[in-house]
């Protein structure tokens, strides 16, 4: 019994410490229109460019979403896998990402400039310690 509550506690110790893994922009799936909040940023505009925000895949916090915002206001929730497309004025601008539910992860900021000419592609991921962020990214 001793020997199967270490082999436990040990798998879960290497399962915390667990980094998720970038998904490329192409292969996340679209948040489903019902964990979407504010459908109105989701329509492409004159004088707008594009902004993406997408959840890294892995074990870490796979039970949870992430709230996403844009200057302060909430966009959509998505799960571990998924990306939100939506629209903000060209010029300095503000993503914004939250755990939702029991997951760690208080509220992380980043800075875009959006641009008609070129997306903004951001990523919330969690690091090998547990650190919740939402960073710009290349994949």
């Amino acid at each position: 019994m001793t020997a199967r509550v270490l082999i436990a506690a040990a798998l879960l110790i290497s399962a915390l410490g667990c980094a998720t893994t970038p998904v490329p922009t192409s292969e996340a799936r679209e948040v489903p229109k019902t964990r979407v909040f504010n459908a109105s940023l989701l329509d492409q505009r004159e004088g707008f460019g594009q902004v993406v925000v997408k959840r890294d895949q892995g074990f870490s916090a796979a039970a949870c979403n992430s709230r996403v915002f844009a200057n302060g206001i909430a966009v959509a929730e998505i799960a571990p896998g998924e990306k939100v497309t939506f629209y903000l004025p060209e010029g300095e601008q503000m993503v914004a990402a939250m755990a939702a539910g029991i997951c760690i992860g208080g509220l992380v900021e980043a800075k875009v400039s959006v641009s008609r000419t070129r997306p903004g592609v951001f990523r919330i991921s969690y690091g090998s310690s547990g650190e919740f962020s939402i960073q710009p990214t290349a994949f």
